[in-house]
């Protein structure tokens, strides 16, 4: 996950009860950065319109703007009715990346490590872990065992780029221009902009070496 804005312009559609409208998918989308707001995948196939409080019926929060987030097919279905009091990524008084960490396992088939990192949002923390756990690692049907290979086969196909650059800025016969280049993509990994942001600032905070290389340009971790 991650902190995004919301615009505070309410879109015309929804005081004609639509939600699922051109009007809210083109603020959406460039709002979460075309990022699954659970997992942070990007580039999806299937985004859909999620409510982040379920509305079971109700129709103020069906057609809240607030509370209508960019996901994708798997994470929306994952979530369903049953998470609820989770970090909210738009609320401006909580650090999502300060709260939540990720971790990637060694291995594509291996889960992912998710773990709370504060007290200060204790229950909405420990309940957003469950559903990450859930949104990266469940594979209890033939379907979400497909979505859940393309989701890791997309993190680690960034991890061998992350991994490389690291290999490039690490190896003494990497000459400055080849490190000034590995520096400035790694830096670019960071943004919350980046598919899957969370993983690299993580693993970045885990890596003494990075730190060090990196040190200006993690203000994310203060």
């Amino acid at each position: 996950m991650f902190n995004t804005s919301r615009s505070q312009d309410v879109p015309n559609c929804l005081n004609d009860k639509q939600y699922n409208t051109k009007e809210i998918v083109d603020l959406l989308e460039p709002m979460f950065h075309g990022k699954c707001y659970l997992c942070e995948q990007d580039d999806l196939s299937n985004p859909e319109i999620e409510h982040f409080d379920p509305h079971k019926g109700d129709t103020s929060k069906k057609y809240d703007w607030n509370n209508l987030y960019y996901s994708c097919g798997r994470c929306n279905s994952i979530k369903s009715t049953k998470h609820i009091d989770l970090l909210d990524c738009c609320d401006k008084n909580i650090n999502i990346f300060k709260e939540i960490k990720c971790l990637l396992p060694s291995v594509p088939d291996g889960n992912v490590t998710v773990t709370a990192t504060s007290n200060s949002n204790l229950v909405k923390s420990e309940n957003t872990v469950v559903l990450l756990e859930r949104c990266y690692n469940e594979t209890n049907t033939p379907l979400r065992g497909v979505t859940r290979a393309v989701l890791m086969e997309g993190l680690f196909e960034h991890y061998t780029d992350y991994l490389s650059y690291r290999r490039t800025l690490k190896d003494k016969r990497s000459s400055d221009e080849e490190k000034f280049l590995a520096k400035g993509r790694l830096k670019s990994m960071l943004k919350v902009s980046f598919p899957f942001s969370v993983f690299w600032r993580w693993h970045v905070l885990s890596d003494s070496f990075l730190v060090k290389e990196l040190n200006s340009y993690l203000e994310f971790s203060e």
